[in-house]
């Protein structure tokens, strides 16, 4: 186990509303990269968001020739825990939305890698039934996961380039993913990003049906 690199300095002193600003920036720029004041504004409702986090010195202020982009300070980024998991998503049930359920509680953000039609292909030997784009969608509209995100081809499935973007407090992996696993370890490992690795629990097979089941359920079905 390792532990992660962003304790939570002044947690307990942090209002809910202050919270939910700075996880809106850290959305927004995980997105977006430096954003500007349009942008941000379009991912929260609340009026004078933009002024409470620079009062805050929660953000840092870039200025060029025509606009001004914003980034969350590192010391703002500590304040929240983020947790990162991620799969295949192919044919959703149950069983994964409590996964990403349980993921949710270890921390203050969930974003969730979405395995590639390609990364698929490697795994599995086949094709999706379900395209990575209508995937992402689909976990993004689950009301645990706070953002989806496409991975990537490259080394680690892509997770080191995952990781260097969503620069995760946590990263949790269902009870099924130990190669995954493996793997990420050896990154967080090798670059010494000081990531706590959680292993989610065991889902109970009688009462979540798991994607393979469904997908030959569904197969008798239509035959």
């Amino acid at each position: 186990m390792v532990e992660w690199r962003w304790p939570n300095v002044g947690w307990a002193r942090m209002n809910a509303d202050e919270r939910t600003l700075i996880k809106a920036a850290y959305l927004t720029q995980l997105r977006h990269g430096p954003f500007t004041e349009k942008t941000f504004e379009e991912n929260i409702v609340k009026h004078d968001a933009l002024a409470n986090l620079i009062s805050s010195k929660h953000l840092l202020q870039h200025q060029n020739a025509s606009e001004t982009r914003y980034t969350l300070s590192e010391e703002a980024r500590r304040l929240i825990k983020v947790v990162l998991a991620g799969g295949v998503y192919d044919v959703l049930h149950v069983g994964h939305l409590a996964a990403l359920t349980e993921a949710k509680s270890l921390g203050d953000v969930l974003v969730v890698v979405v395995a590639t039609d390609i990364t698929v292909e490697t795994l599995k030997g086949r094709k999706p039934v379900v395209p990575e784009e209508d995937r992402r969608a689909l976990v993004e509209g689950l009301k645990p996961v706070d953002m989806a995100i496409l991975g990537y081809e490259d080394v680690g499935f892509g997770f080191e380039q995952v990781l260097a973007e969503v620069k995760p407090d946590i990263v949790a992996f269902g009870y099924d993913q130990e190669n995954i696993e493996k793997i990420v370890v050896e990154i967080i490992q090798r670059h010494r990003l000081g990531i706590q690795v959680v292993r989610l629990s065991k889902f109970d097979h009688e009462k979540y049906a798991s994607s393979r089941l469904l997908k030959q359920k569904l197969s008798e079905e239509l035959n």
